[in-house]
């Protein structure tokens, strides 16, 4: 199941660069809170030190915000788009998605990888690779997971994991190739084979190496 947090919205007059700046100076952020049954975005902002540890936190896509507007009027939604200082990292802006029950939301769920210390085929000498960090699907919102565990302990040398593989919610639809892979073990050799060849632009994080690696 899916974070969830507590959040007071306020909604905000007029738009624009010097208006967001002189919210971001009162300690607040500027954003638009939209979803299905709204007939247009509504400008919001919202306090900056509550918002800040959960768009900071690795999982900020699949984190549901329960918020609260000064009207009286509740809902739960989605930080859908971050915006960023490019230079600082400062937030300067966030796209809240509202969510309707029943309705399917589109989210980046990320991938958490477990039991790579005690990987089989890493103590036999593989290199452990995680090919996908996240994986998009559509899912109703009371079914947005946190994270999609795997489980890597008892992967051995060329033993792969795909995407028909992952224990996904009920309701989640991914637009993938199932045999796509997520993590895998290969042999030592191969791996170093693959990463000297030119034209592979595949961005590959190699988790671990086994003891015969480390002795050749």
């Amino acid at each position: 199941m899916a974070l969830s947090a507590k959040i007071s919205m306020k909604k905000r007059e007029g738009t624009g660069k010097e208006v967001s700046r002189k919210i971001r100076k009162e300690g607040y952020i500027p954003g638009v809170f939209y979803g299905p049954e709204l007939e247009e975005a509504i400008p919001v902002m919202v306090d900056a030190k509550a918002l800040r540890p959960f768009a900071n936190s690795a999982h900020w896509e699949t984190i549901r915000i329960e918020c609260q507007f000064e009207d009286g009027m509740e809902a739960e939604c989605l930080m859908k788009e971050i915006q960023r200082d490019p230079l600082t990292g400062e937030i300067l802006h966030v796209d809240f998605l509202k969510l309707v029950k029943g309705h399917k939301v589109i989210v980046n769920v990320p991938i958490d990888v477990v039991g790579k210390d005690v990987c089989v085929g890493v103590k036999q000498g593989g290199v452990l690779e995680v090919l996908m960090h996240e994986i998009e699907m559509e899912v109703l919102p009371r079914e947005i997971p946190e994270a999609v565990v795997v489980d890597v302990s008892k992967l051995g040398i060329d033993d792969v994991i795909h995407i028909k593989d992952l224990k996904l919610p009920e309701s989640a639809v991914v637009d993938q190739d199932p045999n796509a892979a997520v993590v895998m073990v290969s042999s030592a050799r191969v791996a170093v084979e693959e990463e000297g060849e030119e034209g592979e632009e595949q961005e590959v994080e190699v988790i671990g190496k086994g003891k015969k690696k480390e002795e050749e």
